[in-house]
């Protein structure tokens, strides 16, 4: 492997390994954004929770628009450094 491809590879997996954290970090978010709406939903009398459903903003929607747009960045940022690497020789001392 080239010192290039090597440097690519290095930053790219450590790039996958900070937006897949992000992932999980939405994930727990969500469990407990609705756990907590549970919670209210369970608290107040049937007929308000066409309210607190209104205000629910943290739905499946939601979720999968953040999951998106955390791995397109994370895809994107990854292709701006390849791109950056470009720019620059690379050696290493062994």
């Amino acid at each position: 492997m080239q010192p290039d491809e090597l440097l690519n590879a290095v930053y790219s997996r450590n790039t996958k390994s900070l937006f897949k954290s992000f992932l999980i970090l939405i994930e727990d978010l969500n469990h407990d954004h609705e756990s907590n709406f549970d919670k209210l939903r369970d608290a107040i009398p049937e007929e308000y929770h066409d309210i607190i459903n209104q205000a629910d903003h943290f739905d499946k929607r939601k979720l999968q628009y953040l999951r998106k747009k955390i791995l397109d960045l994370g895809n994107e940022s990854i292709r701006t450094a390849e791109n950056s690497f470009e720019n620059f020789t690379i050696s290493f001392k062994f």
